[in-house]
This record gives structure tokens, C-alpha cells and sequence, in this order.
């Protein structure tokens, strides 16, 4: 049982409680929407403990019977007069969009009759706007004096062909004009000028244009002909057409609709249809609008009042009354005093815009004596409680479980009980946006299919979560519902259907969810949730792009281009645009084709080299731009790996030289100390001839010690494992002391070292154990290898930057080899090897050499033999010769 929550059971089993308890969560949520509308939860558990008669829907209900009564308060003065329908009823457009009222005068022209209102606005919104309006229907004229005068299309130029109107355009074509004007073409004189008289030459306007959209007048306003009769004749309406055809817009729009809902009537509101009560007292009028036959008289309106508020304290009545004040609100619902109380103000379109003065006062008998919508609501609402609670309660239940298995998911997620290591699955491997795609993609589809198949419970269940499960589930009722509330407890259960559906539903979304959920948290685990993301790899990918900016702008920039090319030609559909796209297409056609022939060529070249033959040369002909740089680069590339073969080889024959040439050296020196250690075995001590053989011995044995060390040296020097300790020193000094020192071999040799030393300090900054093995090594090898009986000149100059050192000697043997040659290792002026140099002296100082910062060259000129070497220079200091004196005596001490 170790680990056993691990285990692939223990696993599958919790992950099948976990998507069946979240598909309970889904259903008892979608009950509690089904009951409870957009209840939030504690509004739900209020429900629990309130009565109806304390609830916020009761509330609601009562606010929603107080706007029924004040709209049917202002549908009353819209339409009627002294009590009645007037259909003739005079209506000022402009007055009724300005003040909201009808004063039932025609103030400003604009003045229709109720009826003819009510007509044109059903035609108004059964229609659209192109049965409304109609293009290039009126003239606008501007008078010398900045008014406008306005023409109907057809009048204007039936004036202008009478020769009542004419144009003095002088050069300018008046046809061309007024074609342009009748067509909707120039809603400015713009390019032209002229002006208008009439046929006696008198000047009538300087401008004219095309009004563009006017309004199609089903009724002639009243007492003129039309619209523009009224506007010509009103200054106040001068040059605002566009004002007066928005305001009858306006008017139309809403009146015909306030028309249907007057129509409608409010029989629910009388006294015997309803247990609620109201009274309006209209202080600007002196009258009482009520349900109540008693309340009627507008004098006897604080005692119906206090009538009300007092039958409340003896029987279960909820009232409420709001007064122009707040401070005078009374009320026993629970209910806000300051928001009822705005509220119930806010309805103020009734009043015509003026501060409201009126007194509002309505009462519910909770006895319900009629069986009306507060009756039908209370019963709702007490059998909805036990229903809304068990909801409540499984849903608490079923979150809780969710949760818990959600947590034990995600916590095991990638685990196994073997070992401790995180194990994905195929499906986590998947780029993170194209995973989640898929997952929302099946959900989306499943979503689908579900709707299709016309499962109720999926419809109430999305309706409820956008606040519209309203619609679903109402009860029917023979008392008309007002259409301004309909409230939350007229809301059924789920039926047995409608639960099963958003079961299924539910099962199927968290089967979705956990697919990708669990997959998110195994990639969280292993650091993959970014490192394997498209958008990570779109990232890098533009990282690329600006990295190789130079490589890249120009392809992309003329693949912009040629998109924007394509998108011009396909939205213009002009033919000969079309043919330059077919002839862009077979350039961009003949480019790409071109230039995969030339990477191919690239490619060859690049398999060419790679399987060995690295002389190969990518032929450049024909190649262009880019690749034309590339086949250059991989022609360097051969060339290069040509040298390194060549070096590699080269360091492979030095090796091999270096095993021969240091074993015959070794070898002989050593062949003559064991012969000698032999001889001396057999000799007598006393004889002699035993200090000549100790002579030998230490001879052969010093001649080991030099090679051993010049190997080491050698050896340091090639893997750059030495360090450098600078100084400032007299190159002339150290020059002197090398002479003294091997002054001895150059006498043996007979050979005369002619000096040119310079009069002044040649001080260079380097490290002078170094720089005086650089000497030893250059006057040792023309000790060695220089013609006896000759001359070794050795040179220094200076100038003001550099200090060049130069000697040079006539060989002894014959130079039939390079002078770079003799710089390599184990390399002898002397093929034989007769002498007993080493072959690493020159290497050695050229090395050393190059690492302080100076230049090491060699010149052969027949047997002439020169080695050059040239330091910076610097200023002379003080000690400098010091310096040169003490390295000296640490070489000739044996310290390197």
C-alpha cells in the first residue's frame, strides 16, 4: 500500500468524483438560477429566513406597480383630453422634444395631430429608413443676407427651366452645374461661382446645394403646406431643417409605442383586480388618481392618508408614501428611505420636467383577499424555500468534494508510486496554445451538439449566467403581469429532463477541463508551460529576424510589399492590374525556382567539402546577392580547413620528430655516460685517467640537463603556461653581458663579434630572465653554427618608437631549408646533427620573443644568416642597467 494514492485506481477514481461533483455543482447552481433569477447568494439566504412581505422582491413588485401607475398617469395627459382620447389633440413637435409636454398649441409650426402622429409613427416603425427618406430631395439657397431658403427638388427646377431662376456663372458651364446639383454631386458650390436672380436681374442668393437625405412627409403640418413652408416662415427655424426632421424622428419613434401601451390599458390596477392600492395627488392640477373610490377627493387627501397608514397598525397592510420631501417618507416595507424616495422622482417624465410636488401613497393587504400577482408570489416564493435550500446545501457539498479533488489532482499530477520522477504524457507534449486550442475546440463542439439537441437545461443554464433566465419557466396566471417586472419567484425546478441535460452537460465540460487542466499542471511541473509555447518559439523566431536584420529586412520588406500588391489588385478587381499581378507572380515564380538552383549549388559545395575534398571551389558564376556571399564564405571555409589540415599535419610531424630527434639525443650523451660509468668500474681510482672520464661524465651530463630544459622550456612556451614579470631594461647592457658570457665559445670557434651598440640608453619594457634566454639562445645558435674564422656582426639601433637588434654570421654548413623553417622545433642549421644543439633554441626565442610584445624574423641570403628583433621603446630609467647587471648574474647562476 506504499504510495498507494499514487496508484493509476486511486488516481482514476478520484478524477471521476472530482468531474462528477463538478457536474452537481453545474445542476444545483442552475436550480438556484432557475428559482432564484440573478440572486446573488446572500440575497438566497435571506430568502431562507425572510418572509415574502420583508423580501426584496416584494419590494421590487411594489416599485414596479408604482411606475405602472405613473406611466399610466402620462400616457393619460399624452393622449387625453378632459379625460378622454382626443385624437385631433394638437402636438407642437418641437415643444414635446424640448419640455417633454403639450400645451396644445401650435407654437412653433411644426404641429400635427395626435392622430396623425400616431399613424405616421406606425408607419415609422414597421418600416426602414429608406421608406422614411429619400435622396436629393430639397435645396438649400443662401440669401445675400446669410438666411436659407429651402426648395423642393422638383419646384427649384421647375423655377429655374421657367426662367424665374437664373445663374450667372459667367464662363463657367451652368448645365454641367445644375446636372451635378440634381444628381447629389455637389452638396457645396465648391469649385464654382456665381449667383442667382430673378428674371427681372434682381439678386436673390449667392450659394445654393443639395440638402442630401430629406424626410418623406406622410401629413402636412397644420396649417401649412409642408415642412419647408414652416421653415422659410420661422426665423427661429431658419437654416435648421436638420433640427426639425431630427425632433419629428424622435417624436415618432416613441409615440407610437406609448400609443400600443395606452391601448393595453390597466384593468390589473382596479379596485377588486388587485390587493394593492394607490393614490396620486397631482398638486398642479388639485386631483386625486386612484384605485379606491373613498380616496377620490383631492380635498381629503392627508386624511385618506393617515386613513391608510393607520388600517395598517390594525391589519397586516404594507404601506408606503413618499411626499415632495424626503424627511416626510413613511413607510413599513423594507425598503431604503432615500432610494425609494429618488426613485420614485425619477419617474419624473410625468411631470413635464418641473420639480416634483406631488404626493405618491400605496398600501398592499398582505392578507391577499384577491388572488392577484402578490398573492401568486407569496405561494411561490414559501414552496420555492425548501427547493432553494437543498440546492444551496448540495451545491455547498459538491464544491467542497471539488475542491478537495482538484487539490488531490493537481498535487499527484505526473506522479507515479515507483519513483519520484515526473512522467508526461504524449498529449503534454504538444506545443501549450495548439493543446489548449484542441481542449476548447471539443468543448466549444460538444457545446454545440448539446444545443443542438435542444437540452432545456443547457438553454436555462446559459440564460441564467447572462441574466435572462427570466424568460424560462413563468407561471401562468389570469391576472395580467405587468410587462415592466416580471419577478424572480415566478420561477420553477428543473424537471427531471432539464436535470439530466445539465448533468450530461456538466460531466462533459469538466471531462474538458480536467484534460487540459491536469496537462497545465504536469507542464507547470516540468518547466514546459513556456519553454514549449508557440509564442515562446515565435519570440525566438523574431529574435532571429532582428539578429540577422541585415539578412532578413530586405526579404521581408519586399514580401510586405508584394502582400500589399496582392491586396490592392484583389480589392480594385481592375484587369490590368490583374495582368501586372500575373506578371509579378511569374517574376516572384522565376526568383524563387532561381534561387533554390543556387542554394542547391551551395549545398553540393557544403556536402563536397564536408565528405573531405576540401579543395573544392563553388563555381561563383551566376550566383547573385547573398548567395553569391555565402558560396565566397564556404569557398574561404575550404580554404581555411585546407590550412588547418595542413597545420594539423604539421604538428603531427613535429610530434613525431619529437619523439625522434629527443631519443637520438637522449641517447647518445646517455650511451656515453653508461659506457664510461663501465669503464670506470674497471679502472683503478688512482689511475689518472679517471679524472679525464669524470670530465666526460659531467659533460655528458650537463648535456642532458641543457636538453631536458630546453624541452621544458619548449613545452611551457607552446601551451602558454608562463608568466611574464615586466620590467624596464637597457637592451645594450644585456647585449654586452650575453657577449661576456659566451665569449669563451666564440674564441673556441675562432670566430670575432663585431658589436654596434648605440651611444644612448635602448631601454624596452619586458621580462628580462626572458628576454636574456631570447639572447643566449640567438648568440648560442652562431656560437654553434657560425663558419669558423669568420666575423658575427650584431647590431642595435633605436629611434624614437622602436629598438631593432640584429645579428648575423655566415653559416658553416650549407642552408638548403626556409628561414620560417628554422624557427619550428627540433629544426638544426646542421642536417647531420653533428652539433649538440637541441633544435629549440630558435623556437624557443622566437616564442618568447612574440610574447613580450616584440617581432622575431630570420633572413637567409645564401649562407648569410641574420635574425632581426624589434621591441617599443621606451624612456631610459635609472636603474635600468642595474637591472640588466643582476638578471645576469641569475643566468650565469643557472636561474631561467
Amino acid at each position: 500500500m506504499k504510495k498507494w494514492y499514487r496508484k493509476t485506481v486511486t488516481r482514476t477514481i478520484v478524477l471521476v468524483v472530482a468531474i462528477l461533483s463538478g457536474a452537481l455543482l453545474v445542476t444545483n447552481l442552475l436550480s438556484l438560477l432557475t428559482l432564484a433569477g440573478g440572486m446573488s447568494l446572500s440575497q438566497i439566504q435571506k430568502m431562507n429566513t425572510q418572509s415574502f412581505e420583508e423580501s426584496e422582491e416584494f419590494s421590487k413588485m411594489v416599485e414596479s406597480y408604482m411606475y405602472d401607475v405613473q406611466e399610466k398617469l402620462y400616457l393619460q395627459n399624452l393622449f387625453e383630453s378632459d379625460g378622454a382620447y382626443n385624437p385631433k389633440k394638437l402636438v407642437d413637435v418641437m415643444e414635446l422634444s424640448k419640455k417633454g409636454k403639450i400645451s396644445e398649441t401650435n407654437l412653433s409650426g411644426v404641429t400635427y395631430t395626435m392622430e396623425e402622429l400616431v399613424n405616421w409613427g406606425e408607419t415609422y416603425s414597421g418600416t426602414d429608413n429608406d421608406n422614411l427618406y429619400k435622396q436629393n430631395g430639397v435645396i438649400v439657397c443662401q440669401k445675400p443676407d446669410g438666411n436659407y431658403y429651402y426648395y423642393y427638388m422638383n419646384d427649384f427646377f421647375s423655377l429655374v427651366n421657367a426662367g424665374k431662376l437664373q445663374f450667372q456663372m459667367g464662363e463657367q458651364d451652368r448645365d454641367q452645374f445644375l446636372a451635378g446639383l440634381q444628381a447629389g454631386e455637389f452638396t457645396t458650390s465648391g469649385y464654382y461661382t456665381f449667383q442667382i436672380t430673378d428674371e427681372n436681374g434682381e439678386l436673390l442668393y449667392t450659394d445654393c446645394w443639395n440638402f442630401g437625405q430629406s424626410m418623406i412627409e406622410k401629413y402636412a403640418p397644420v396649417g401649412a403646406d409642408n415642412l419647408l413652408q414652416v421653415v422659410n416662415n420661422n426665423p427661429q427655424l431658419n437654416g435648421r431643417l436638420t433640427l426639425v426632421y431630427d425632433n419629428i424622428a424622435t417624436v415618432l419613434q416613441t409615440i407610437y409605442e406609448d400609443w400600443q401601451d395606452y391601448e393595453g390599458g390597466w384593468n390589473y390596477l382596479e379596485e377588486g383586480n388587485t390587493n394593492f392600492t394607490y393614490l396620486y395627488a397631482d398638486e398642479s392640477t388639485k386631483k386625486v388618481t386612484t384605485n379606491k373610490a373613498e380616496y377620490a377627493n383631492y380635498a381629503d387627501v392627508k386624511k385618506s392618508i393617515e386613513d391608510m397608514i393607520e388600517s395598517a397598525s390594525k391589519n397586516p397592510v404594507k404601506y408606503m408614501v413618499i411626499y415632495p420631501e424626503l424627511k416626510d417618507f413613511k413607510t413599513n416595507m423594507n425598503v431604503s428611505y432615500s432610494d425609494q424616495w429618488l426613485n420614485t422622482r425619477s419617474y419624473g417624465y410625468y411631470s413635464g420636467g418641473t420639480k416634483w410636488k406631488d404626493v405618491f401613497a400605496v398600501a398592499v393587504d398582505i392578507n391577499y383577499p384577491i388572488q392577484d400577482q402578490f398573492y401568486q408570489s407569496s405561494i411561490e416564493y414559501q414552496n420555492n424555500i425548501p427547493h432553494m435550500k437543498a440546492a444551496l446545501y448540495f451545491m455547498i457539498f459538491s464544491s467542497v468534494l471539488f475542491l478537495i479533488t482538484v487539490v488531490w489532482l493537481t498535487l499527484g499530477a505526473g506522479r507515479k508510486p515507483q519513483d519520484e520522477e515526473l512522467h508526461l504524457l504524449k498529449f503534454d507534449s504538444w506545443k501549450t496554445e495548439i493543446a489548449a486550442a484542441v481542449v476548447i475546440f471539443v468543448w466549444v463542439i460538444g457545446s454545440y451538439f448539446f444545443f443542438v439537441a435542444g437540452i432545456d437545461g443547457i438553454h436555462i443554464l446559459f440564460d441564467g449566467i447572462t441574466g435572462l433566465s427570466s424568460s424560462y419557466g413563468a407561471v401562468e396566471s389570469d391576472t395580467f403581469i405587468p410587462s415592466s417586472y416580471v419577478p424572480n419567484v415566478y420561477m420553477q425546478t428543473l424537471s427531471l429532463g432539464e436535470s439530466v441535460g445539465a448533468f450530461a452537460y456538466g460531466t462533459f465540460t469538466f471531462t474538458c477541463f480536467f484534460a487540459g487542466y491536469l496537462s497545465l499542471v504536469r507542464r507547470i511541473k516540468a518547466k514546459s508551460l513556456w519553454e514549449n509555447s508557440l509564442l515562446r518559439s515565435f519570440g525566438i523566431f523574431i529574435g532571429k529576424i532582428l539578429r540577422d536584420m541585415k539578412l532578413t529586412k530586405k526579404t521581408a520588406g519586399l514580401l510586405i510589399l508584394y502582400f500589399l500588391f496582392q491586396l490592392f489588385v484583389l480589392w480594385g478587381g481592375d484587369f490590368f492590374l490583374v495582368i501586372l499581378l500575373l506578371i509579378a507572380d511569374a517574376v516572384l515564380f522565376y526568383y524563387m525556382v532561381a534561387n533554390v538552383m543556387e542554394k542547391n549549388r551551395l549545398r553540393k559545395g557544403i556536402q563536397e567539402i564536408a565528405a573531405g575534398n576540401m579543395s573544392y571551389q563553388i563555381p561563383i558564376d551566376g550566383l547573385h546577392g547573398e548567395n553569391k556571399k555565402f558560396a565566397l564564405m564556404i569557398n574561404g571555409i575550404g580554404t581555411g580547413l585546407n590550412k588547418a589540415v595542413a597545420e594539423a599535419i604539421k604538428n603531427e610531424r613535429l610530434k613525431t620528430d619529437l619523439i625522434t630527434n629527443v631519443s637520438h639525443d637522449i641517447k647518445t650523451p646517455l650511451t656515453s655516460i653508461l659506457n664510461y660509468v663501465g669503464i670506470l668500474r674497471q679502472t683503478d681510482p688512482a689511475d689518472p685517467k679517471v679524472q679525464d672520464y669524470l670530465n666526460i661524465l659531467e659533460e655528458k651530463a650537463q648535456r642532458l640537463k641543457t636538453l631536458t630544459e630546453d624541452v621544458v622550456e619548449a613545452s611551457k612556451v607552446s601551451s602558454g603556461n608562463i608568466s611574464l614579470e615586466y620590467m624596464d631594461l637597457d637592451l645594450s647592457e644585456m647585449i654586452q653581458q650575453t657577449q661576456g658570457e659566451l665569449e669563451e665559445k666564440f674564441e673556441a670557434r675562432n670566430l670575432a663579434i663585431v658589436t654596434d651598440l648605440p651611444a644612448e640608453p635602448a631601454v624596452v619594457h619586458v621580462d628580462g630572465r626572458r628576454m636574456w634566454r631570447v639572447l643566449e639562445n640567438i648568440y648560442g645558435n652562431a656560437a654553434k653554427y657560425a663558419m669558423p674564422g669568420t666575423r658575427v656582426y650584431a647590431t642595435l639601433k633605436t629611434d624614437d618608437t622602436k629598438v631593432r637588434f640584429s645579428l648575423k654570421n655566415v653559416s658553416e654548413h650549407q642552408l638548403n631549408i626556409q628561414a620560417d623553417e628554422l624557427t619550428e622545433r627540433f629544426i638544426r642549421g646542421d642536417i647531420s646533427r653533428s652539433t649538440e644543439g637541441s633544435g629549440l633554441g630558435l623556437s624557443i626565442a622566437k616564442s618568447l620573443t612574440t610574447m613580450q610584445g616584440g617581432t622575431f624574423d630570420l633572413y637567409l641570403d645564401g649562407d648569410l644568416f641574420r635574425v632581426d628583433i624589434t621591441f617599443p621603446r621606451v624612456k631610459a630609467k635609472g636603474n635600468a642597467a642595474g637591472v640588466t647587471e643582476e638578471l645576469a648574474e641569475k643566468s650565469s647562476s643557472g636561474v631561467s
